[in-house]
């Protein structure tokens, strides 16, 4: 039986309910425990593996909240201590994305697009979610910075999240903004809960009655899942998801945000493949600490051997159990520098032809 502790916070532990489930997490091996972050997580262990979502406390930290700070100092004193232990996500990789700066930065080396006015700080805060369109430049008075400007793209008030655990991932469609004429109107500030969930009811979301009569766009579901790989590769994170869009006139992909952990709503079955992809991930970790030990007791057993060349090494070693490049060519990305050769192209990547949908893709 694997232990396996986790904390989140109040908002999210009653979205997920995990507590609910502990009877499934036992059936797939797997002892959950909410630890109290408050108190050193030492006198609380072992652990086997650490799951959180504790943006809320980062962006706290960041600014100047010292209960935030010695929460999240808990975690890490106890990974610090026990190195053995596996984090998801890591706290480094976590805290790219809690700056839209970066994100942007990332999508741009990713040659990813972007598409409204939205606030710097990307989680942890009910700011995050306050959006604003404007349409001239008497609406700039009307936003309070730091912000991030975009482009707003029509995408025929259709959102797609793809959501991303370990090596698997699952498309869900959800509404999102009308389509919008580039003429002088008030600006429109809205919340993007109320307007992205699965049930949403808002009149920015109705279309006008000449963009309902066009013909209903279907996504190129592969091309999704090579834009989660590529900048699931560029996180280094297992628990993420991104927002796309579709431009409704040129038919280019637009990832407009990056949310790690987020709920997962309209993923089937989410527990089953959480337990599954945790089970999986501590597996993996252990296959590595053993050929670890494996490799470090015959370097010690030929301490007195002549020195000759090694068969293995440590860069052989420690790359065991990572997944293997893909192949994204076709889609104007390089594997190893994430970088588009789309100029070199008679075709640019947004314009490739549709290979295959499938609304639940894995890796394979």
């Amino acid at each position: 039986m694997k232990r396996v502790g986790y904390w989140m916070s109040q908002k999210k532990n009653k979205r997920l309910n995990l507590e609910d489930h502990k009877e499934t997490f036992r059936n797939a091996g797997i002892d959950l425990v909410k630890f109290d972050i408050d108190q050193p997580l030492t006198e609380q262990g072992p652990f086997d593996l650490i799951l959180h979502k504790c943006t809320g406390l980062m962006v706290a930290a960041k600014d100047g909240d010292l209960t935030a700070e010695c929460q999240i100092n808990n975690i890490k004193d106890y990974i610090e201590k026990n190195p053995g232990c596996i984090i998801v996500d890591k706290f480094e990789h976590i805290n790219h994305l809690l700056d839209r700066n970066y994100q942007y930065q990332l999508l741009l080396q990713c040659h990813l697009l972007d598409s409204v006015c939205k606030p710097i700080v990307a989680h942890g805060k009910k700011e995050s979610h306050q959006m604003s369109i404007i349409f001239d430049d008497y609406g700039l008075t009307d936003i309070q910075p730091p912000c991030v400007a975009q482009s707003f793209i029509n995408h025929n008030a259709v959102l797609y999240k793809v959501f991303i655990i370990g090596d698997q991932q699952f498309i869900v469609e959800r509404p999102s903004i009308k389509n919008l004429l580039p003429r002088g109107q008030a600006t429109i500030h809205f919340d993007s809960n109320d307007v992205s969930k699965p049930n949403s009811s808002s009149f920015l979301t109705e279309l006008d009655q000449e963009d309902v009569s066009k013909i209903p766009f279907t996504p190129d579901y592969e091309r999704l899942r090579e834009t989660g790989l590529i900048i699931q590769r560029q996180l280094k994170m297992d628990l993420f998801g991104i927002d796309v869009i579709v431009d409704c006139d040129s038919g280019r992909y637009a990832v407009i945000d990056i949310n790690a952990f987020p709920g997962y709503e309209g993923v089937d079955n989410f527990v089953e493949v959480l337990c599954n992809y945790l089970i999986n991930r501590m597996s993996c970790n252990e296959t590595v600490s053993s050929d670890a030990e494996q490799y470090s007791d015959a370097e010690k057993q030929d301490q007195n051997k002549p020195k000759r060349l090694k068969v293995c090494s440590e860069h052989c070693m420690m790359y065991k159990c990572q997944k293997e490049p893909r192949n994204t060519e076709g889609f104007g990305y390089s594997s190893d520098s994430m970088t588009s050769d789309a100029e070199s192209q008679d075709e640019t990547p947004w314009k490739q032809p549709i290979k295959r949908c499938s609304k639940h893709c894995q890796k394979q």
